[in-house]
């Protein structure tokens, strides 16, 4: 749900020289314990090019070819900045001793830090599993890389491991992210009832925060009655917390709701002021439900901060229902690109059809036509019809000889076609 994870805050790159530290240090052989002791003041002062320079040509030869070596060549290249370099000497170090936990934590580090989020978790998983002490930051870590790298199931799997094996020393912000990776894993039927356990042993903004989680997956998961019910009671509770009266709105409008989603959007405005966009669903909505009247007024005061084709459609429409056609017209001859409007044409065209204006109808058909787009079969037929009734058969049935053309106006043009040769035919016998 968010990338809110940041493995590496308290994990300390391992860099330990020791003989006697690692798994196989008894198979190490006498050269590779010179070229430890050599290596070893090198990196205490920093000297890493220095000691790269020994560490590669003995990890090259089989009598120095140690894990041990390989370790500290990638500590080396780590704290140089070569990440790319240390996993691969990590990934050596872990080749040639399996058990090795401090070579797959600094490799989980290193592949963290590469962004190879999923090989990580598989590393911080071995460190895990081979380390001495069995600490849980290091099974979390693994759950964390692998919730990073979206692979949910194995996050979830770790987590679960976790839980299991550490309930002493369990941290608030692991259940969370646990239930976020539950979330993201599509696994919801087992993050709901978290959550909701979440929301009663939470107060003040931890609760606030679990609440807008659970408002937001109801509405995610389509959840309309459960999301609904929450918003209301919190409303109840909180009449004056402007979110949930929004929350409402969305859930609503989700649900195909649209009178109950503008009721909600209305408490909303009343707490403040909106935004542009808001206002613009305000509007819509208010279009949408036939109250017009409440629609043009917004629509009128969003036009005065941008000219937008969309609004001024809305307006226009909203004129219409208000059976004022003619300043429906005004407001579409004042949009300064209406030729280039197909969706606009088309709407002047039915004002004016309706207005018996049969002439402009079809000139603003045809101009709609001419502008390619999926409209443009419905525009010629529109401006064969309009010309018909201007009685101007010839243009009509050039219209309708373009509308043919669309799979979609083909049927109705035909029709319109042959009733203007029927009522020719007539015309000449008589």
């Amino acid at each position: 749900m968010q990338s809110w994870l940041r493995v590496f805050g308290c994990c300390v790159l391992i860099t330990v020289l020791s003989s006697a530290g690692s798994v196989q240090a008894g198979e190490m052989s006498t050269q590779a314990r010179l070229v430890l002791a050599k290596v070893a003041p090198l990196m205490s002062s920093k000297s890493y090019g220095k000691a790269i320079a020994l560490l590669e040509p003995a990890l090259k030869k089989k009598e120095t070819r140690n894990a041990e070596l390989a370790f500290a060549l990638g500590n080396c290249r780590m704290l140089g900045g070569q990440t790319k370099g240390a996993i691969k000497a990590y990934s050596l170090a872990v080749q040639l001793a399996p058990k090795h936990a401090s070579a797959w934590l600094n490799l989980a580090r290193a592949q963290y830090e590469s962004k190879a989020y999923k090989e990580a978790g598989h590393s911080f998983g071995q460190a895990y599993k081979h380390g001495k002490s069995k600490k849980a930051q290091t099974l979390y870590f693994s759950a964390a890389s692998y919730q990073q790298g979206r692979s949910y199931q194995r996050a979830i799997t770790a987590y679960e491991r976790l839980f299991s094996a550490h309930r002493r020393s369990l941290k608030a912000q692991w259940r969370e992210q646990y239930i976020h990776a539950l979330v993201d894993g599509g696994q919801r039927k087992k993050a709901l009832p978290l959550i909701r356990e979440q929301i009663t042993r939470s107060s003040g903004e931890q609760k606030t925060r679990w609440q807008e989680v659970l408002l937001s997956l109801y509405m995610r998961f389509n959840m309309h009655k459960q999301g609904t019910e929450l918003a209301r009671q919190l409303i109840e509770d909180h009449p004056e917390q402007a979110k949930w009266w929004k929350a409402l709105t969305h859930i609503q409008l989700a649900a195909n709701r649209y009178e109950d989603g503008l009721a909600a959007l209305i408490g909303y405005s009343m707490l403040g002021p909106m935004k542009t966009r808001e206002k613009k669903l305000l509007a819509d909505l208010y279009l949408q439900t036939g109250i017009p009247a409440k629609a043009a007024p917004l629509y009128r005061q969003l036009l005065r901060s941008k000219s937008d084709a969309q609004i001024v459609q809305r307006l226009a429409l909203s004129y219409r229902q208000l059976d004022q056609p003619d300043k429906a017209l005004q407001v579409l001859h004042g949009y300064g690109n209406l030729k280039s409007k197909p969706n606009l044409l088309m709407l002047e065209g039915e004002i004016c059809y309706r207005l018996k204006r049969f002439g402009e109808a079809t000139n603003s058909y045809q101009s709609a036509a001419k502008i390619k787009g999926r409209h443009q079969g419905q525009s010629w037929l529109m401006a064969g019809y309009s010309a018909m009734q201007a009685h101007d058969y010839a243009s009509s049935r050039r219209a309708l000889a373009n509308a043919v053309k669309y799979d979609r106006a083909k049927k109705a043009a035909t029709l319109a076609l042959s009733q203007i040769e029927h009522q020719r035919e007539n015309q000449v016998v008589q």
